[in-house]
């Protein structure tokens, strides 16, 4: 059995390079993290694997993307996690976009970390503040808007 672990991290075979930048940051940021391509090894039984990550993890983090929205094992991976929102676990399923790619119908109501089209920090600031159990508010200068501007 897997201690318990932060997150889970599910995507398409294809998307490995950004499940495993995913993996790190988190890593380096203090976060554990269960991946099958660091934690599944020859002859392990996949879909228990799985399983047993979708149980022990606190939140299960899709990598978005067509291969993955297409893919049946992948789904069945993002349901399960999804499942456990529904039931009522906050941001069981957090899902993070690395391709363009449409997530809707069911995965649309989901905001997600988005991560397309910005540089390797910016991808960084915008995954940690996405997995971040809360986002700090800065005071911002906000006018009056009934006063006319003279």
């Amino acid at each position: 059995m897997v201690e318990q672990q932060d997150f889970f991290i599910t995507y398409n075979h294809r998307d490995e390079a950004w499940a495993t930048w995913i993996a790190e940051t988190l890593e380096t940021a203090g976060h554990t993290t269960v991946i099958q391509a660091w934690d599944f090894r020859p002859g392990d039984n996949f879909m228990a694997g799985m399983d047993e990550a979708l149980t022990a993890c606190r939140q299960t983090l899709g990598v978005l993307s067509s291969h993955y929205l297409a893919s049946l094992f992948t789904r069945a991976e993002w349901t399960a996690a999804y499942r456990q929102t529904l039931l009522g676990q906050p941001r069981a399923f957090i899902p993070v976009r690395a391709a363009e790619c449409d997530p809707s119908p069911l995965l649309g109501p989901l905001v997600y970390v988005d991560l397309v089209g910005v540089d390797e920090d910016e991808a960084r600031r915008r995954l940690l503040t996405g997995v971040a159990d809360s986002v700090p508010r800065a005071r911002r200068d906000a006018r009056f808007p009934g006063t006319p501007n003279h």
